[in-house]
């Protein structure tokens, strides 16, 4: 009767531990893709990290705890959970997902860029450490500098002015000279947001701005916009961040 005890409960270990470095078992704050399922959790509204991996491979199991332990740390944190995406790919299985983005080998890990859509084109090689600190590291520089991304130096004091002031056509028409004086294209596509922003503001009142920041937020933070329109609201969001003393958080 002993020996039979003790060899369900070796039995039982040994399963424990076999599930523990199974790449296919679902982690807490990992989501499990599929080629149905890709395009809508990593579409550009959230920082997307995504391992592909194979059942077999052994450098895969070895980095089970170390992903199991990422996702329960972005699960835990609101403020990541709302724009971080933890994700993995049965690449075995799907093997048109790993070919879709260039997967060579197991484990690749890839990063996908908030407001942009998902492509061979946008997508990056994470190729740094594979522990749950140095994930967590990568994406917090990510996300800082993800804030500012559409931001104008040249813009960001005017529209700090903006808010202030009580002649704000005037300052609107300071923000148009600045912009005018841009050369990069990009810069002076980001100009124009503060200016339409400003305008709104006129129209809306000042309260516009901190609204319609959340407002974008919350609807990129959900996964429900159309990857057409992630990079643009993204964008605005942004620069809305300029007017909000955002950088004094």
């Amino acid at each position: 009767m002993r020996v039979a005890l003790l060899c369900a409960a070796l039995l039982g270990a040994l399963a424990l531990v076999r599930a523990s470095d199974d790449p296919t078992v679902s982690l807490p704050g990992v989501l499990d893709l599929t080629p149905e399922t890709f395009d809508k959790h990593v579409n550009g509204a959230k920082h997307a990290i995504v391992e592909f991996y194979a059942p077999w491979c052994g450098h895969c199991k070895r980095m089970v705890p170390e992903y199991k332990k990422l996702g329960e740390l972005v699960a835990a944190d609101p403020k990541l959970k709302n724009q971080v995406v933890i994700a993995k790919v049965n690449a075995d299985n799907h093997r048109s997902l790993g070919e879709k983005f260039d997967v060579r080998g197991f484990p690749t890990i890839k990063y996908f860029a908030r407001g942009k859509p998902a492509s061979k084109d946008t997508v990056q090689d994470y190729q740094q450490a594979r522990t749950a600190t140095a994930f967590l590291e990568f994406l917090k520089e990510k996300l800082a500098a993800d804030k500012g991304f559409a931001r104008v130096e040249a813009l960001d004091p005017i529209a700090k002015k903006f808010v202030e002031a009580e002649d704000k056509a005037a300052v609107i028409a300071e923000a148009e000279t600045a912009a005018a004086a841009l050369t990069a294209e990009d810069a002076k596509a980001n100009a124009a947001v503060y200016v339409k922003v400003m305008q709104k503001a006129v129209e809306k009142g000042v309260g516009y701005l901190s609204k319609e920041k959340a407002r974008l937020d919350k609807m990129l933070a959900g996964g429900s916009v159309a990857a057409a329109k992630v990079e643009e609201m993204s964008r605005k969001s942004s620069v809305l961040g300029a007017f909000l003393d955002e950088d004094d958080e």
